[in-house]
């Protein structure tokens, strides 16, 4: 998707592998694997449905439903093409002694979700953030008043306050499509950073003036003791 970090192996949260991650896996296991990519991209649409196979097998055998739709020689990549019926059909890749399966579902239209419809939702809500920042020149250089949240503080010093956090919560969100929760996925390996240097891994992909507002929010904040 445009605008959007494809790149690792795994996940966020380090509990899906990706299809990058059999590729990888292709080229360096010499133990004999066959993987079937997409699997979570789950209904298709069109005539013809593209299914990719990564193996580190010489050939590898496409079945649906239980039906042999043909053999392809390669080399870690084979690409089949194949006219499905609406419905449910199991989907299967043999490379010798090695097998993997996966369910699709042909459908007339794939659903809007494929099309990552957050995308607009996102826009809107930073655009509503400004308005709820008020009039604020974020041109000028940002405060950082004693005794006060800022966006250099941790996000442990800053989970210390339940607005606090929030705000930044919200913030992250909106910038970065990320659900920051103490003790919940990334938090352990993010706690130490600050919102200043996780929105500055972001670059040109926030707005100006994004981070000046969220600061100005957060001075608002008296700082738990």
């Amino acid at each position: 998707m445009a605008g959007r970090n494809n790149k690792g192996l795994v996940t966020i949260d380090r509990r899906t592998r990706k299809d990058s991650y059999y590729i990888y896996q292709a080229y360096w296991t010499k133990t004999p694997m066959v993987h079937i990519c997409g699997r979570r991209y789950a209904q298709r649409a069109g005539e013809a449905v593209e299914i990719r196979v990564y193996s580190n097998q010489p050939q590898v055998e496409l079945l649906i439903d239980g039906e042999s739709v043909g053999k392809q020689a390669g080399d870690k990549v084979f690409v089949f093409a194949a006219a499905l019926e609406p419905g449910f059909h199991i989907v299967a890749a043999k490379a010798g002694d090695a097998m993997d399966s996966i369910t699709l579902e042909k459908v007339e239209q794939e659903p809007a979700i494929y099309v990552l419809p957050e995308v607009k939702e996102r826009a809107e809500g930073v655009a509503n953030w400004f308005k709820l920042a008020g009039n604020l020149d974020l041109t000028a250089p940002m405060e950082f008043p004693e005794g006060r949240y800022s966006v250099k503080d941790s996000m442990e010093t800053l989970a210390q306050s339940p607005e606090a956090l929030e705000v930044v919560r919200k913030a992250l969100k909106l910038a970065t499509n990320f659900d920051l929760t103490p003790g919940v996925g990334m938090w352990d390996m993010l706690r130490k950073s600050s919102p200043e240097r996780m929105m500055g891994m972001a670059g040109g992909m926030l707005p100006e003036g994004f981070l000046e507002s969220l600061n100005a929010k957060l001075i608002q904040i008296d700082r738990l003791s």
